[in-house]
């Protein structure tokens, strides 16, 4: 027997109007999720240092102790060492940022920068919902190296919890690292050598075939200049300042140098459209600013290392012998890096 079709609309109605009208008495009486905020949440670092001259970052500084995401995150109270404001750190500023990552892969000077972009913020600042303190690029006509103190207020619907008095210690720039003079008091640093760089070695002989140790041998930045691109040059001195010829390096691939980049974890090309003077006893590349160009993007910062190699004949046989450098650069120009020794290397053959 056939059922009539209002008949049956009429009965899925009712068991639908029933169903809803359940389900709403139920959701009465279930109690509304409540945000969750920790007691234990904390920042695992209380003290930074920034160095003016650079884009400071500071990452994975806190502990959010399952408290339910988003929080918000501020910056209040900030204040010098005797307690006055100081404002002049939340004052704008252009910032550099990233709008695609860099990959390390890039072949111009033009592929990197177009990666960037650059927008006001403030000296010092705080991403609202991650709690990463950022201190950009700078300099001490704006911000006076020193202490200062801070209060970051952290919260979210379920609480909130005021850390006081974090320090942040601003620093002297640094143009480049190695740097051979103290942050703080701006003297040449009392260590070994009074400061001064060397860098690594092996397989290099005097001219009487001793070994020649890495502490024979002198590195210095010098700035000559800047232009609308900056650029590194190095140069080799003889003990008696006479330029040696890059020549002499006579393993090292030139056009395929590169370095090590932990941030973009990739092999980076050292730098672009390299140069090699008339007599050939400088070499130079373009490079960005900062260089390497993740030098400033943590607290774990990107250096290039650099490698000149060379082989000889010693008694029939070869010796593979060179030194290195690992180095940054921060402040834009044109510089040079010189190496001086101060034996005379051997690169002729026995």
């Amino acid at each position: 027997m056939m059922h009539k079709p209002g008949r049956v609309v009429a009965g899925v109605s009712v068991v639908l109007l029933l169903g809803l009208l359940s389900t709403g008495c139920y959701d009465r009486f279930v109690p509304d999720k409540k945000d969750y905020f920790s007691a234990n949440a904390n920042y695992s670092v209380t003290s930074f240092t920034a160095i003016l001259g650079r884009t400071n970052v500071f990452i994975n500084i806190f502990n959010a102790d399952y408290s339910t995401q988003p929080l918000d995150f501020t910056i209040e109270n900030v204040r010098h060492e005797d307690s006055s404001a100081a404002p002049e750190l939340l004052q704008q500023v252009d910032a550099r940022e990233w709008k695609t990552f860099y990959q390390g892969n890039e072949k111009t000077l033009a592929e990197v920068e177009a990666k960037r972009y650059t927008e006001k913020k403030p000296i010092f600042e705080i991403r609202p919902h991650s709690g990463e303190l950022f201190f950009w690029n700078t300099d001490s006509s704006k911000v006076k190296p020193g202490t200062y103190y801070f209060d970051v207020r952290v919260k979210n619907h379920g609480g909130e919890k005021v850390f006081h008095n974090l320090v942040l210690s601003v620093r002297r720039p640094h143009p480049y690292d190695p740097y051979e003079f103290d942050d703080i008091t701006g003297e040449r640093k009392e260590i070994k050598d009074g400061g001064v760089t060397h860098p690594t070695s092996y397989g290099m002989v005097d001219e009487l075939s001793r070994p020649l140790p890495a502490d024979s041998v002198y590195i210095s930045f010098r700035k000559t200049g800047t232009g609308k691109t900056n650029t590194v040059s190095f140069i080799f001195l003889d003990q008696d300042s006479v330029p040696i010829s890059l020549s002499h390096f006579n393993t090292t691939k030139w056009d395929s140098l590169k370095y090590h980049s932990n941030m973009a974890d990739a092999d980076v090309y050292f730098g672009f459209n390299r140069k090699m003077n008339a007599d050939s006893t400088k070499v130079t590349f373009d490079i960005t600013n900062p260089f390497p160009v993740l030098a400033d993007v943590s607290t774990n910062w990107d250096v290039a290392h650099i490698d000149f190699s060379y082989n000889r004949i010693s008694f029939n046989h070869r010796v593979d012998a060179g030194l290195g450098f690992s180095f940054s650069i921060y402040e834009p120009g044109n510089w040079d890096v010189i190496f001086q020794f101060h034996k005379n290397p051997k690169f002729d053959d026995d």
